[in-house]
């Protein structure tokens, strides 16, 4: 395609308005700086997802297995102080009762202690915040009723004491136990939903890193072929034509003299070169035929012989088909015919 239809097409200048300003450094700094800004950009964003994840794991690692814990040795807790009841209804001294009471409040301020650590840090949802006043509610009625057992069982009304932990403490212990469970079991579905959305989270992470790496390696590949074009063919025109004028063709235009960047600069040095070397071998051609056909005219004998050798020279060192030397007589005022090349022998002198 000729290079200087495309340079005046329309679409042409379309695309030199759009890169009026693109010099060459510029578009290899855009084609370098784009995968280090992609890079930049997919780094920024994988720390957003790894923030994620490890916001959700350290839910579940620091949160919810603390909660578990926590519920743990609060059963256990609750399960000593049945046994410290038990073992003072069994007591048969003073003193074994005694222990038995020491023990019975140890556990108690433990299972205070837990619910005070549960309520003040490992509360995150409506549901668990339910259930703890349900278990703090249940707790409270269940260690007043037990207290009460172990002021009758001091006091000698044994058998009183026995009836009410067969039937109130056994009833409120299956209340409590049932909250206990579902508070568990809140605290382990939220550890596996939180376990779940970590999983998703890395698995959006993959995929976005995969999407994101596609679209910089694609945005990068169709940049740098961009930039190959508008480097490397307008360098390879140009060479194109400074072998087509270092040959001897002046006639060849140079293209892309109207570009702004520096490839328009080499492009209109190279104008200015061509015109420079087409002036110097037009001088040089004239230099050269005008001394051989001075040599020539130097051994003419006559006008005559002057004529054919003039016109026998430069017609066809001009490349011309007729000539005609004429002599202008002063006697008749009129010009004669000296020699021609190739006139009609029959044309007037």
């Amino acid at each position: 395609m000729d290079k200087r239809r495309d340079e005046a097409s329309p679409l042409y200048f379309s695309g030199a308005a759009t890169y009026v300003r693109m010099t060459i450094a510029r578009r290899l700094t855009i084609l370098l700086a784009l995968p280090l800004l992609a890079l930049l950009a997919l780094g920024f964003f994988s720390r957003i997802q790894l923030g994620k994840v490890e916001e959700r794991s350290r839910f579940v690692a620091e949160s919810r297995i603390a909660a578990l814990a926590t519920l743990g040795n609060l059963s256990r807790s609750f399960q000593d102080l049945r046994v410290s009841i038990r073992s003072l209804l069994l007591a048969t001294d003073d003193a074994q009762r005694g222990s038995a009471r020491i023990a019975f409040d140890r556990s108690d301020q433990e299972v205070q202690r837990l619910l005070r650590l549960y309520a003040d840090k490992l509360v995150f949802s409506d549901q668990g915040r339910r259930l703890l006043g349900e278990y703090q509610t249940l707790s409270r009625e269940w260690t007043a009723s037990a207290r009460q057992i172990i002021e009758l069982a001091q006091a000698g009304r044994r058998e009183e004491a026995v009836e009410r932990l067969n039937s109130q403490i056994t009833e409120q212990g299956d209340r409590l136990s049932a909250v206990s469970a579902e508070w568990i079991q809140n605290n382990e579905d939220q550890a596996t939903a939180a376990g779940r959305e970590a999983v998703n989270s890395i698995e959006r992470l993959r995929l976005h890193m995969l999407v994101a790496n596609s679209a910089a390696v694609l945005l990068t590949a169709i940049l740098g072929i961009v930039t190959f074009r508008r480097i490397v063919g307008p360098i390879q025109a140009l060479e194109s034509t400074v072998k087509t004028i270092a040959a001897g063709d002046y006639a060849r235009e140079v293209p892309f003299t109207a570009a702004t960047d520096e490839t328009g600069g080499l492009a209109r040095s190279i104008d200015v070169l061509k015109q420079g070397a087409a002036a110097m071998d037009g001088q040089r051609w004239v230099k050269s035929n005008a001394s051989k056909l001075a040599g020539e005219l130097q051994g003419a004998a006559s006008v005559e012989d002057f004529g054919l050798r003039l016109m026998s020279g430069l017609v066809p060192m001009l490349g011309g088909g007729v000539a005609g030397f004429y002599l202008f007589d002063p006697q008749g005022e009129e010009l004669r015919r000296g020699e021609g090349q190739p006139l009609d022998p029959g044309a007037p002198g």
